[in-house]
């Protein structure tokens, strides 16, 4: 076969090596080789003459040649119509190869005809939508086009559907959690949260000047209200929660107000310090931040009435709808709320025990009050020392219970 130009050239430097007028490592250098292939070149030519300089692919048809139109158009239209399905590789590999073409040179016309895999990567997939909205404005696209591309966004849309935690059951652990911001207004407030873990809906939210035990028995009796009574609550170890001198009267450990009302309600508390130990809510705080914020500047609320009003009936369903998961009925462990609104307004409130003095009064927080018979209205006289526990319930009202169970009011 003869030699062209640059295989003549290439026969050159190898003879200069041979009658030694160039080194290996310069005629390495010249041809863009290494040492070692100088050598075998060298090997070669001895053995077979100058057709060792020729490539061996020399006159073979190029696996880049043009594919004829007719192959082109039939595999083009074999993959849509029959194959749209199929990943490419998984194509090539069933019925793309019996063309006689290689794989990348199918990608490649797959690519020139905005044919894409339904594998595609999410950059594809987001350059793949640009071009085909543009093509679809300049109604520039083909039937079969359209189709796959409403079958392409059909399956992104499949492919995040959102599901809840597979090891979790709605109800069955709740996180709480306060964010302290500027959400609205020129003063800090914090907004107390109920998350939960399964479903990552949040399932009641209150605006309160400070993080106190009423803003979480606020939201904890808007979770019983509307969904129900979870099985587990997980919170941080803030004094609404876990303190060391208290303790429970059925179980003799620590607990505190909302201990206590959580013990009554057989919801099991658990507090830790680690804010890993709360995830869910902890995302949420920080998901809040960059939207509610701006939310509430832009609707001109500035009173805490007005913020709480829109949390709850706006912002907080729509984050539900946008990145909450749907409640599985099969996995519900959500105890269904028996209690009536006057057992709710007395288990969920604030305990404190007193003494009755010699007047038949009991002192609570600077205000004297008698008791009063539920009954007749008339003014009871108990014991100076009795021992009883004022309740202040959930909706405000004073009434109190002797260590003998009489309840009383104020």
């Amino acid at each position: 076969m003869e030699l062209n130009k640059s295989n003549q050239e290439r026969l050159e430097i190898i003879l200069s090596v041979i009658n030694k007028k160039l080194t290996q490592k310069e005629a390495a250098l010249k041809l863009g080789l290494s040492e070692r292939q100088i050598r075998r070149i060298i090997k070669k030519y001895n053995d077979e003459g100058e057709n060792a300089i020729i490539h061996k692919n020399t006159g073979k048809p190029s696996h880049n040649a043009k594919i004829p139109v007719n192959i082109e158009e039939e595999i083009i239209n074999t993959y849509l119509q029959e194959f749209s399905d199929y990943g490419f590789t998984h194509f090539y590999e069933e019925y793309g190869y019996k063309f006689g073409i290689s794989y990348s040179a199918m990608v490649n016309l797959f690519k020139d005809n905005e044919i894409i895999s339904p594998l595609a990567q999410r950059k594809t997939v987001k350059v793949y939508n640009q071009n085909m909205k543009k093509a679809i404005t300049e109604k520039s696209i083909i039937a079969s086009q359209k189709k796959l591309f409403e079958q392409r966004k059909q399956e992104e849309i499949e492919k995040h559907i959102r599901k809840s935690t597979l090891h979790y059951s709605f109800g069955q652990e709740i996180q709480m959690d306060a964010a302290f911001w500027i959400w609205f207004g020129t003063e800090e407030t914090a907004l107390h949260l109920a998350v939960d873990k399964a479903t990552k809906k949040v399932l009641a939210g209150w605006f309160d000047y400070e993080e106190t035990t009423k803003a979480y028995m606020t939201i904890l009796m808007d979770m019983i209200l509307n969904f129900g009574i979870p099985e587990k609550i997980k919170t941080d170890k803030r004094n609404s929660f876990s303190i060391n001198n208290a303790k429970s009267s059925k179980t003799n450990l620590n607990i505190t107000q909302f201990g206590r009302i959580c013990e009554d309600l057989k919801i099991n508390l658990s507090c830790s310090s680690d804010p890993l130990f709360k995830p869910n809510v902890e995302r949420e705080n920080g998901t809040f931040k960059r939207r509610l914020k701006s939310e509430l500047r832009h609707e001109c609320i500035n009173t805490i009435e007005e913020a709480n009003k829109y949390l709850i009936e706006v912002f907080i369903p729509k984050m539900n709808e946008r990145f909450s998961y749907d409640i599985n009925p099969k996995k519900n462990v959500m105890k269904a709320n028996n209690y009536t609104n006057e057992d709710l307004n007395i288990i969920i409130s604030i305990r404190n025990e007193r003494t009755i003095d010699n007047a038949s009064s009991i002192k609570y927080f600077n205000n004297y009050y008698l008791p009063i018979d539920k009954e007749t209205g008339e003014v009871m006289k108990f014991k100076s020392g009795t021992k009883c526990n004022i309740i202040n319930t959930y909706d405000n009202k004073l009434l109190g219970i002797l260590m003998i169970k009489f309840i009383f009011y104020f």
